[in-house]
């Protein structure tokens, strides 16, 4: 082959990449003016009935571009209707969901950038998430504040978003539709009460990464109220397949026993963690039983064991995920932080349950990994704490603990750095 038959090869190849990124960024741009012309009808709807603020808490003067009522179908219905007409052949399969219902916790998009069909960065989103005073987490919650399986879904939910923006699902095979947290850790910088607030959640893709017909991704996210971050952390999440999430193997328990309620104190449920609930789902009551061991435990500080037995007709499974039906990792997690409140009001004076505050930072990094699921199929879920600190002051009570979760036997979950401080209230 000559240099001139190669470089009119070159200049070929060359026209049909600028021919490529040309349409790239114009499919961009029209996607872009679609979810513009999305905002600007929610606006004029609202304004014509005569809302001054037409989204939840949200300014007018605030773009959005994607609402809540696109965010819903995005759980439940259209794909196409949340992010444009390319995305239509993913409503008549198998796709990757966002939470809905009493598990959504974004109320609207106010920014999404990044390259459709490139999964690599950059690439980010700003979401809001307006928290009313008397909406059910906080009605039903044992403790003052956000539980920390919700401040959780707020925090990972918006990455989902991003991911599914971005064109993920039109990139991977058809049988890779099972979109699953694996990791992550979580920073508190502050306390902030979040009641009646409108939480900003800022996520930032970091990296993806493929292999095998499957992909990993990884996020960094920041939580605040205006420009004030209380919260920091980053995670990981996978596209699988059915056949691949069917084999739970779980996390290896070499030199780890499952605990059983031999030989534990028992505390009993309604005088400790009584239902908060006046609905007919509730949401909160993760825990049957609990028992503990203060001299237990890996560490010597003390062991919490507790379980809570499935019908498979739980209220997660439907607003977690459409389609696809699993228990929330954070809500496993959430069943942890119950055990320690639990075990807190049983074995320290009743004078720091007086209006209490809980808080969960801590100078280590809580952090977690997930490595198996809880479908309806399941009977069992149980829990191990092993506290790593348990003191009382004057003013508080502190709490620090590793835990693993476990599934009809399997364990699932580990989690590192969990921590509990409840404080006198004023």
């Amino acid at each position: 082959m000559t240099i001139k038959t190669i470089d009119q090869k070159n200049e070929r190849i060359h026209r049909v990449l600028e021919m490529v990124q040309k349409n790239l960024t114009r499919s961009n741009q029209l996607h872009q003016e679609f979810l513009n012309h999305q905002a600007l009808n929610l606006q004029t709807l609202a304004a014509d009935a005569g809302s001054s603020t037409p989204i939840g808490f949200s300014s007018p003067s605030k773009q959005v571009v994607i609402n809540i009522n696109q965010l819903k179908e995005f759980g439940t219905g259209s794909i196409a209707k949340c992010f444009g007409s390319e995305y239509e052949i993913l409503d008549h399969r198998k796709s990757p969901r966002i939470p809905n219902g009493d598990l959504l916790m974004i109320d609207r998009v106010l920014a999404i950038s990044g390259e459709r069909g490139n999964l690599r960065p950059p690439a980010s989103t700003t979401t809001e998430f307006d928290i009313p005073e008397n909406i059910w987490f906080i009605n039903e919650n044992q403790y003052s504040g956000i539980p920390l399986g919700v401040l959780m879904e707020i925090a990972l939910q918006p990455c989902g978003i991003l991911s599914a923006y971005l064109g993920t699902s039109l990139i991977l095979p058809e049988n890779v539709n099972l979109f699953r947290n694996l990791d992550g850790e979580i920073s508190f910088i502050a306390n902030p009460n979040l009641a009646g607030k409108t939480i900003t959640n800022r996520s930032t893709l970091i990296n993806s990464v493929s292999g095998g017909g499957m992909l990993i991704q990884k996020y960094a996210f920041e939580l605040s109220i205006g420009e004030s971050v209380f919260l920091k952390g980053n995670s990981s999440f996978g596209y699988f397949t059915q056949v691949v999430m069917e084999r739970q193997t779980g996390i290896d328990t070499s030199g780890n026993d499952f605990m059983v309620f031999d030989d534990y104190q028992s505390i009993e449920l309604d005088e400790y963690l009584p239902t908060r609930n006046n609905s007919s789902i509730n949401h909160l009551g993760l825990i049957d039983r609990i028992a503990f061991n203060e001299n237990g435990g890996r560490h010597g500080c003390g062991i919490i064991i507790g379980e809570k037995k499935l019908s498979g007709s739980e209220w997660f499974y439907t607003n977690h995920f459409y389609q696809d039906p699993v228990m929330p990792g954070s809500l496993g997690i959430e069943a942890i932080v119950q055990g320690m409140w639990a075990f807190a009001k049983s074995s320290h004076d009743k004078k720091y349950f007086q209006d209490p505050i809980a808080d969960f930072s801590h100078s280590e990094s809580f952090s977690w990994k997930y490595r198996g699921q809880v479908t309806p199929a399941n009977g069992k879920v149980n829990f191990d704490i092993h506290l790593k600190d348990n003191h009382a002051s004057d003013s508080s009570i502190n709490l620090l603990a590793d835990a693993d979760f476990w599934v009809d036997g399997v364990k699932i979950y580990t989690v590192q750095n969990i921590s509990l401080t409840i404080s006198k209230g004023k």
